[in-house]
């Protein structure tokens, strides 16, 4: 019987699964694996941009994210939404 430490997760979001991965190995999984036919993805109307910060920057938004509570990518998000209100 395999144990918990050799399933991998269900993730709900890509961010979850990015997470799970930067500290895991694929060959811990490789029990799991089995070959895809198909591969389709879907898309769920939603824009998803990436932005390039130094690492002083990163560390400021974390901060301010966690200071109100919130997601970084939210935090984004909110700001975005308000500029494109102010245009």
């Amino acid at each position: 019987m395999m144990s918990n430490e050799n399933k991998i997760p269900d993730f709900t979001t890509l961010q979850e699964a990015r997470e799970f991965w930067e500290k895991h190995s694929l060959v811990d999984f490789s029990k799991n694996l089995e070959v895809a036919k198909e591969v389709k993805f879907k898309r769920k109307g939603k824009l998803v941009v990436s932005i390039d910060l130094g690492k002083e920057d990163e560390n400021f938004l974390f901060q301010l994210a966690k200071k109100k509570g919130v997601k970084y990518s939210d935090l984004i998000t909110s700001w975005v939404k308000e500029h494109l209100l102010e245009s």
